[in-house]
């Protein structure tokens, strides 16, 4: 918790400055994935990146943001579910989407859960969490005018995280 706190008041609007360099997305996925440890080693994870595409990004910030959507993907599936992240390459514009096969987020809620410390009551006192994940990656990707969106349903959420393409991807 005190991590997540800590990070969450360096990423505060207008005070972020990403360092940004072109990043293979790929690569940096499977970066956050080796970091989560045993979490992501013990888990089914796919991973899809057709193109290998490039972003413009801070490789280290973007890493914490993949991080935190992995991280709620793999908490939010069932043990032995998959969790599937595929990097979409178009012409000025990458995305890194993360999907879990849980039990959804309701509708009333998916407008609040990008709001610091907001976690769900259906799930607060079963998953282990501080509600600062989510809006630490909606900030990373805002600093790099980029953003995080999401689509969920019973069964199935997706986070899709937005990024500008590197200059020489989207030439």
């Amino acid at each position: 918790l005190m991590d997540d706190a800590l990070a969450m008041a360096r990423l505060d609007p207008g005070a972020l400055r990403p360092e940004a360099e072109p990043v293979r997305l790929g690569g940096l996925v499977r970066d956050a994935l080796e970091a989560l440890g045993p979490a992501a080693r013990d888990r089914p994870v796919v991973v899809r990146d057709p193109e290998g595409a490039t972003a413009w990004l801070d490789r280290r910030l973007l890493r914490l943001a993949l991080k935190q959507l992995l991280d709620n993907a793999l908490k939010y599936s069932p043990p032995g579910a998959a969790v599937e992240v595929e990097v979409v390459a178009g012409p000025r514009a990458v995305a890194v989407e993360v999907t879990d096969h849980g039990a959804g987020i309701p509708p009333a809620e998916q407008a609040r859960i990008f709001e610091r410390l907001y976690r769900s009551p259906g799930v607060e006192n079963r998953i282990p969490g501080s509600g600062l994940g989510l809006g630490i990656a909606l900030s990373i990707a805002r600093a790099h005018g980029g953003d995080l969106t999401l689509r969920s349903r019973p069964g199935e959420t997706v986070f899709r995280l937005s990024l500008p393409a590197a200059p020489e991807a989207a030439a």
